[in-house]
C-alpha cells in the first residue's frame, strides 16, 4: 500500500516508521487508537530501529564475534580468572559507583584484550549508554 506519508518519512530518514506504517495504521483502526497513541507506536518503532542499528554498528566497529559473549566464556579453562570480578566489571556498576578501572600487569599479558577480545563485556547489548 502506498501512503502519502511515505515520501516525507523517507526524506526525514525515519525508515523505522516507513517499515511499520501500514501495520500500525491497521492496528490503530482496529484498536481505535487516538492519533497520539498511533504516533507513539510509530515513534517506538523508529526508536527501536535506531537502537538496533546502533547495536549493529557498535558490534561491527568492535571487530568482535557477536555470537561470543561473556556467557560463552569457559571460566573452568582459565582458573586464574576471577569470575566474580569479571561479572562485576561486565555489569558496569563501577560507573554508577564512580569508580575507575585500571588494568595493570607485566608486558605481553594482554592488558588491551578487554577492548579487543571476542569475549567482550556485554555492554553492546545493554540498553543504557555507558559506552564502556
Amino acid at each position: 500500500m502506498t501512503h502519502p506519508l511515505l515520501p516525507k518519512l523517507r526524506e526525514l530518514k525515519l525508515s523505522g516508521m516507513v517499515n511499520t506504517l501500514d501495520v500500525r495504521a491497521t492496528q490503530a483502526t482496529e484498536r481505535q487508537l487516538t492519533p497520539v497513541e498511533f504516533l507513539a507506536l510509530l515513534l517506538d518503532d523508529e526508536l527501536e530501529r535506531r537502537s538496533q542499528q546502533r547495536l549493529a554498528r557498535r558490534l561491527s566497529q568492535s571487530g568482535c564475534d557477536s555470537h561470543k559473549t561473556l556467557a560463552h566464556f569457559d571460566f573452568a579453562a582459565a582458573p586464574g580468572v576471577n569470575r566474580t570480578l569479571i561479572q562485576d566489571l561486565a555489569s558496569c556498576t563501577f560507573i554508577t559507583r564512580h569508580e575507575n578501572v585500571l588494568l595493570c600487569g607485566p608486558t605481553g599479558v594482554g592488558k588491551p584484550q578487554p577492548i579487543h577480545y571476542p569475549y567482550r563485556f556485554d555492554v553492546f547489548s545493554r540498553t543504557d549508554s555507558y559506552g564502556c
